[in-house]
C-alpha cells in the first residue's frame, strides 16, 4: 500500500477555485490602519482621564496608609503617625512615635515610606487637633494604641476635582468622599 501526500494540499491548495487561500497586501494594511485608528482614538480617551485616575487613587493610597498606621499603633502599642509634608513636593511619612501617647516633637522616628503626591494632584489643606495646616506647612494625624486618632482631615485637590478625607477621632476610622470641586 502506497501513500502519498500532494504537495498543493500542504500549501492550501483548493481544487474548486485553483488558488491559494489567504489575505492580500492590501487588506492587512487596512487591517492594521483600522487598529491603528482605534489606539489612537483609545489613547486620548484615556490620557484625558489620568487627572481623575490620579487623584481617586492618591486619595485611596493615602486613606490606606492612614489605617496602616492604626493597625501598626494597635498591634505594637505605640503611636504611629502620618507626617504631613505641605511644601513641594508635597507627600507624607509613616512615623513611628517612643511612647503609648504623648510622644514628644523629638520623638517620632520616620519610617522607611514616603509618598509623594502624582503630578497635579495637590494637598489642599490637612487638620489636626483642630488646627488647619495649607501651603507651606507640616501637619501629623497621629494614632494612639487603642485605635482612635487626633482629629484628622485631608482634602486633595486636582483639575479633576477634590477628595476629602476625614478620620472619626474615636474610632480611628477613615472615610473618604468625592467633592464637586
Amino acid at each position: 500500500m502506497k501513500i502519498s501526500i500532494r504537495k498543493h494540499c500542504l500549501l492550501g491548495w483548493s481544487k474548486s477555485s485553483g488558488y491559494k487561500a489567504g489575505f492580500t497586501l492590501v487588506e492587512l494594511m487596512i487591517v492594521c490602519g483600522v487598529i491603528a485608528i482605534v489606539a489612537g482614538v483609545g489613547g486620548l480617551a484615556l490620557n484625558s482621564q489620568m487627572p481623575k485616575y490620579k487623584l481617586s487613587g492618591d486619595a485611596r493610597t493615602l486613606a490606606s496608609n492612614l489605617m496602616l498606621a492604626r493597625m501598626k499603633a494597635t498591634s505594637n502599642s505605640v503611636q504611629y503617625a502620618i507626617q504631613f509634608d505641605l511644601d513641594a513636593p508635597q507627600g507624607y511619612n509613616l512615623q513611628r512615635g517612643n511612647a503609648s501617647n504623648g510622644t514628644p516633637l523629638d520623638g517620632w522616628t520616620n519610617e522607611s515610606y514616603r509618598r509623594e503626591m502624582s503630578s497635579g494632584v495637590n494637598i489642599v489643606s490637612v487638620e489636626d487637633d483642630a488646627t488647619t495646616h495649607s501651603t507651606g506647612s507640616a501637619a501629623r494625624i497621629v494614632y494612639n494604641t487603642n485605635g482612635s486618632a487626633s482629629t484628622g482631615e485631608v482634602v486633595l485637590k486636582s483639575g479633576a476635582g477634590q477628595y476629602r478625607i476625614t478620620l472619626t477621632p474615636t474610632t480611628g476610622r477613615v472615610k473618604t468622599t468625592k467633592e464637586s470641586s
